[in-house]
């Protein structure tokens, strides 16, 4: 995947410079996971020395933690348009299972594992998890809500822990994918009290 980056002989003022090791190290961590991202790496990536990589990040635990929520943002930003376009309460839910376990994220999903490895050894990178945790929960408590369900909170945890299990299960090949959507909706109707099949 080549850089979308300047070339380091283009003279870019700092904020611009910044932005543009920002965008080396998103894409060196979608192509090869967060734990890729090393000064050196991310440097090569963006056509610049080690050392200039060094100037314009707070250090790599935060750089870590800024590609991560960057990634997980904009995930989150396409998915609850899935899930609005999906129409009201359940349907949302049935359409943010579906998208989240077709095998078309797996880059993200990496991505998330290796923030959840890392996260004890680097804690802005955890708090950055933990947040991004919650925002997902919320997003997923929402249409919960306008189906009816009281307390969405626990509903939406449960569910969220599934879809992170069966897409971490389907990196190492375990498991058709084709039965995580269904599995996990068979799992939401019972944790929901809906009948068998309520959301096929």
């Amino acid at each position: 995947m080549p850089s979308t980056t300047p070339a380091a002989t283009t003279r870019l003022a700092g904020p611009e410079r910044r932005a543009a090791i920002l965008v080396a190290a998103t894409e060196l961590a979608l192509s090869e996971g967060l734990a890729s991202l090393t000064l050196r790496r991310v440097g090569q990536r963006a056509g610049v020395a080690s050392g200039l990589v060094a100037h314009y990040v707070d250090g790599m635990d935060a750089l870590v933690a800024e590609v991560f929520t960057g990634i997980s943002a904009r995930e989150r930003d396409e998915v609850e348009s899935v899930v609005r376009d999906a129409g009201p309460g359940l349907d949302g839910v049935v359409a943010l299972v579906r998208t989240l376990t077709d095998g078309s994220r797996d880059a993200v999903t990496l991505v998330w594992v290796q923030a959840w490895a890392g996260s004890p050894a680097n804690a802005e990178l955890a708090r950055a998890v933990r947040d991004e945790m919650d925002a997902w929960q919320a997003l997923l408590e929402r249409p919960l809500a306008d189906a009816g369900v009281e307390d969405p909170a626990p509903a939406a945890r449960t569910l969220l822990g599934m879809i992170d299990g069966v897409n971490a299960h389907a990196l190492a090949g375990w498991r058709d994918r084709a039965d995580h959507a269904p599995l996990l909706l068979r799992s939401l109707e019972a944790l929901l009290g809906l009948r068998a099949g309520a959301l096929a």
